[in-house]
């Protein structure tokens, strides 16, 4: 009787699990569940802003407590007063002897808002980068103990607010 009652339920079960299993290969990628990987969530890089208020400096810096990759920026924002015939140098993996990797100068352009990428050169004045196309496709290693400094060069006249922004992946 057991065994009766057993075939009438199971039977069916397992008929159905088959005639829905079969015919499938485990290893068949067209048969394999769909992994949605853009839903999952991703830490995004953050931002760091250095400003530079010729009321109080021509310089700030910027300390980092560990290693990143920046991307450096195309043009830097002026606040309060006009750009123009304003020149800003920043200085990368500046050490505490002044000692550093490279820079990056930023004029004036027709926009009084804003200064415009120059050109990048090692300590030694040789010229790393020269097209704001190439700056913006690349990331810096900036190291962990070493400075970012900004320095406003021919400061004369108006008081100014020079905004520097990066993208910032912290290692």
């Amino acid at each position: 009787m057991m065994l009766s009652i057993l075939k009438k339920r199971l039977c069916p079960l397992v008929s159905l699990a088959i005639a829905f299993g079969c015919g499938k290969k485990i290893n068949d990628p067209a048969s394999a569940p769909v992994i949605n990987h853009s839903a999952q969530m991703q830490e995004l890089p953050s931002t760091l802003t250095l400003e530079v208020n010729s009321a109080n400096s021509t310089e700030t810096s910027y300390l980092l407590q560990r290693n990143a990759w920046f991307k450096l920026p195309s043009h830097l924002i002026a606040k309060n007063a006009s750009a123009v015939g304003k020149t800003v140098k920043v200085y990368y993996n500046l050490d505490t002897n002044n000692h550093y990797e490279f820079h990056c100068l930023y004029s004036s352009s027709v926009q009084a808002a804003e200064l415009s990428f120059d050109k990048c050169q090692t300590s030694d004045d040789v010229t790393i980068i020269s097209n704001v196309d190439d700056l913006e496709k690349m990331d810096f290693p900036m190291d962990k103990g070493t400075s970012i400094k900004m320095q406003i060069l021919n400061q004369a006249g108006n008081k100014i607010k020079i905004d520097s922004s990066y993208i910032v992946d912290w290692k």
